[in-house]
């Protein structure tokens, strides 16, 4: 009868030791569309704008952050961009296992290098991730967003 005690013990260990904790109660409240407008794409605005030249009749201006509170935006702007990636890879949000965690992915580790630059302080590079963060984010709404293909052409 020992035996038998012990071995259903060692059985209930086990078991338990395997199972999965609960999934996280996350409630998303925003549709996709609403996360990319009212989240992303203002957090992309202003890196994508942190940096850059622009050439108009009254001169070149260069932009970039000048004040450590400028550092801080920008480094701010870039960390929500990044995250929000992970709000995109859960239900009901993720459109399939496969491309689109692919594509959320590849966004969030431009995400990652251009969060790198910016604490390097590094505008060339800041700019240079900036395209292949625009590439990413061009790449995903070219497959799942059709009816705006013909604005990247």
């Amino acid at each position: 009868m020992r035996k038998v005690v012990i071995a259903a013990a060692l059985f209930v260990t086990a078991a338990a030791c395997n199972s999965a904790p609960p999934a996280p109660p996350f409630k998303p409240i925003a549709e996709t569309k609403d996360l990319m407008e009212f989240v992303m794409e203002r957090q992309a605005d202003i890196v994508w704008g942190a940096t850059g030249t622009i050439i108009t009749e009254a001169g070149v201006e260069e932009r970039s952050p000048k004040t450590d509170e400028d550092w801080i935006a920008v480094k701010a702007a870039a960390v929500n961009l990044v995250e929000a990636g992970n709000l995109l890879m859960l239900a009901p949000r993720a459109q399939d296992g496969d491309r689109w965690m692919k594509n959320v992915q590849s966004m969030m580790g431009q995400g990652e290098k251009m969060i790198a630059a910016i604490d390097r302080k590094d505008t060339k590079a800041m700019f240079d991730v900036g395209s292949d963060l625009y590439d990413t984010c061009t790449t995903c709404h070219m497959h799942y967003m059709p009816a705006i293909k013909d604005l990247y052409r």
